[in-house]
C-alpha cells in the first residue's frame, strides 16, 4: 500500500514524470445534527447533515460553455468530523446520477433494500460509512438533482468533445473546493475520491489535476486543457488548509497529503482500450457462461440477476427519490431548507431531458412537485442521468494519469466477479501484458482486511501497488456487497492513515 509522507513547504509543483510512465502500447441540518463537541460522540457543533447546490462554471475552451448548480448531500462523520476522512462519493455513466446508486444504496446511515418492493421505506444502515467518515455525495452538472442555470443547445454548446473528460473532472474539483472553502472544520481533513465505473476515470483525473495543479502542461497532455482557474483555486485552498505552507506552490506529493486516497469501484480506468481488452478474457469466464448463451434475459451489470430485476432496483431509487418523506430520511435534512430546490429560488433552470419525456417526469414527480413548488415544462426536480455534452471517452492518457497518482495515491480497487460491463478481473491481466510493468497478485490478508488481495506492479522505475478484494457482487457493490465493502474501506483507510489522529 501507499503510505504518505510529511514534507516540507515550498517547491515548483510539477511534476517531472508528466508523462504518466504509463508503459502502454498508444500514443497521445437533520437527524444526526450537530448538537455535541468535538470532545465527546456525536457531531461537533456546527458540522451538521445538509444538502444544497454549488454554482460551477462554465466554460469558453472546454466543455459546458453554460454555468450550471450541482447539488451535494452531506452526512459527517458519527465521532471527530472535524478530523475524520471526507469521502467524497459519484456514479459514472457518465452523466449518471450519484442519487441514484451510491447515496440511497448500502453507504449512507439509512439504504433501501434492493430486494424490497419500490414504494418500501429506506431502512437504518448498520454498515453506514460514518462510522469511520464523514460523506459527500455530489451529482454531476444535469444530472439527479443538479440543473442547468441557462437554457442549452448542446450542438453549439459544448466544446472539445475528444476532451470532454477533462472539464468532467474540473467540475468535481471545483465543487469539492468550495465545499471545503465554505466549511472550515473539515478544511484539511483527508479526501478519499470515492467512483463508480466512469467515476473511475473521473477520481484519477481529478487527483492528478490537483496534485499536478501548478503545470501548465504535460507529457499527457492534461493539464494544458485544465481550465484557467484551477492554479489559483487549489492554492488558495492549500493556503486556507495549511497556512504554515501560505504562498508557497506545492509539490504533488505535498498536495496527496490531503488529496491522496482513491476508491474506485469497478471502475472503467482507461476508456474503450480497457473494454476491448476485457472482451477477450471474460468470454473464457464460467461465470458467465448462461449470460453469453441469453444476453436478453440475464443484465450485464450482475448477470445473477434478470432485467426485471434490476429495473425494480432503479425503480426503487427513483421512488425514494421522488418521494419527500423517503428523500428527507436518506439526506438527513428537510427539503424546505435546501436552498436552490425549490422555486423561486432554484430560477432561471433547465434540464437537457434527452431520452426522457418531460409529461412522464412531471407525472412521476407530481407529489413533490405539489409539495415544493410547480416546475415549468423545460426543468425536473430529478433525472436519473444527464449527459447534454455526449459520451466522454478515456484513452491512454487516462491510464497515465491513472499511473502517475498511482504513485502516491492510497488506491482500493473493487473486483467484482459478476459484471460484464467492467470486467475488472482484466486488469492485472492488462497491466501484465500490455505494460512496461510486471504484475504480482498477493492474496495473502492485509493487516486488518476482511478480503485479501494486492496487486503489485513493478518495473525498473517504480514500485506500486493497489487494494484488489474481491466481492461476490455486480458492477454496483454497494448495493450487490455493502457490508463487505464497508469493512473494507474502514480497514484501508485505517491501513493508509487516512483515519488517524491528526
Amino acid at each position: 500500500m501507499v503510505t504518505l509522507l510529511v514534507v516540507g513547504c515550498g517547491g515548483s509543483g510539477n511534476d517531472p514524470e508528466g508523462d504518466g510512465d504509463n508503459g502502454g502500447s498508444g500514443g497521445s441540518g437533520g437527524d444526526e445534527g450537530g448538537d455535541g463537541d468535538s470532545g465527546g460522540e456525536g457531531p461537533m457543533a456546527g458540522i451538521s447533515a445538509e444538502a444544497g447546490f454549488i454554482d460551477i462554471p462554465g466554460s469558453s475552451t472546454l466543455g459546458p460553455s453554460w454555468p450550471a448548480r450541482m447539488f451535494y448531500s452531506f452526512r459527517p462523520a458519527e465521532e471527530h468530523p472535524d478530523e475524520a476522512p471526507l469521502i467524497l462519493f459519484f456514479n459514472g455513466g457518465p452523466g449518471s446520477a450519484t442519487t441514484s446508486i451510491l447515496l440511497p444504496y448500502g453507504t449512507g446511515p439509512h439504504t433501501l433494500d434492493p430486494a424490497a418492493l419500490a414504494d418500501a421505506a429506506p431502512l437504518a444502515n448498520a454498515a453506514s460509512y460514518t462510522r469511520f467518515a464523514s460523506l459527500l455525495y455530489v451529482d454531476a452538472r444535469s444530472a439527479g438533482f443538479s440543473y442547468d442555470l441557462a437554457t442549452i443547445d448542446p450542438a453549439s454548446d459544448c466544446q472539445g468533445n475528444e476532451q470532454l473528460y477533462v472539464a468532467d473532472a474540473a467540475d468535481f474539483i471545483y465543487a469539492l473546493l468550495e465545499f471545503l472553502e465554505a466549511h472550515e472544520p473539515l478544511r484539511d481533513n483527508p479526501v478519499v475520491l470515492a467512483g463508480e465505473s466512469y467515476g473511475g476515470t473521473r477520481a484519477p483525473l481529478m487527483l492528478y489535476m490537483m496534485q499536478n495543479y501548478t503545470s501548465d502542461g504535460d507529457g499527457l497532455q492534461l493539464m494544458d486543457k485544465a481550465p484557467s482557474w484551477l492554479k489559483d483555486k487549489m492554492q488558495e485552498h492549500l493556503d486556507a488548509a495549511f497556512p504554515a505552507c501560505a504562498g508557497a506552490p506545492q509539490e504533488p506529493a505535498q498536495v496527496a497529503e490531503q488529496f491522496g486516497w482513491q476508491l474506485l469501484i469497478q471502475p472503467k480506468i482507461f476508456g474503450m482500450q480497457q473494454t476491448s481488452y476485457e472482451a477477450s478474457l471474460m468470454i473464457e469466464d464460467p461465470d458467465f457462461a448462461e449470460y453469453f448463451a441469453n444476453p436478453g434475459m440475464w443484465d450485464p451489470y450482475d448477470v445473477r440477476r434478470t432485467h426485471e430485476e434490476t429495473a425494480l432496483i432503479a425503480e426503487h431509487a427513483s421512488h425514494a427519490m421522488r418521494t419527500r418523506e423517503h428523500l428527507e430520511t436518506l439526506l438527513g435534512v428537510d427539503l424546505t431548507e435546501v436552498a436552490g430546490l425549490a422555486p423561486p429560488g432554484r430560477e432561471p433552470s433547465f434540464r437537457y431531458f434527452d431520452r426522457y419525456d418531460p409529461a412522464e417526469i412531471a407525472a412521476s414527480e407530481s407529489s413533490l412537485r405539489a409539495e415544493l413548488g410547480a416546475l415549468g415544462d423545460t426543468d425536473a426536480y430529478w433525472l436519473p442521468a444527464g449527459l447534454p455534452c455526449g459520451a466522454f471517452r478515456g484513452d491512454v492518457r487516462t491510464l497515465g494519469a491513472f499511473v502517475n497518482t498511482l504513485r502516491r495515491t492510497a488506491t482500493l480497487i473493487t473486483n467484482a466477479r459478476y459484471d460484464t460491463v467492467v470486467y475488472s478481473e482484466a486488469l492485472p491481466v492488462y497491466f501484465g501484458e500490455r505494460s512496461t510493468f510486471s504484475v504480482d497478485v498477493d492474496m495473502a490478508l492485509p493487516a486488518g482486511a476482511a478480503r485479501p488481495g494486492v496487486v503489485r506492479l513493478t518495473n525498473g522505475a517504480a514500485e506500486l501497488s493497489f487494494r484488489f478484494p474481491t466481492y461476490e457482487s455486480g458492477h454496483a457493490v454497494s448495493i450487490g456487497a455493502p457490508r463487505e465493502l464497508a469493512e473494507d474501506v474502514e480497514a484501508w483507510l485505517a491501513e493508509t492513515g487516512a483515519t488517524a489522529a491528526r
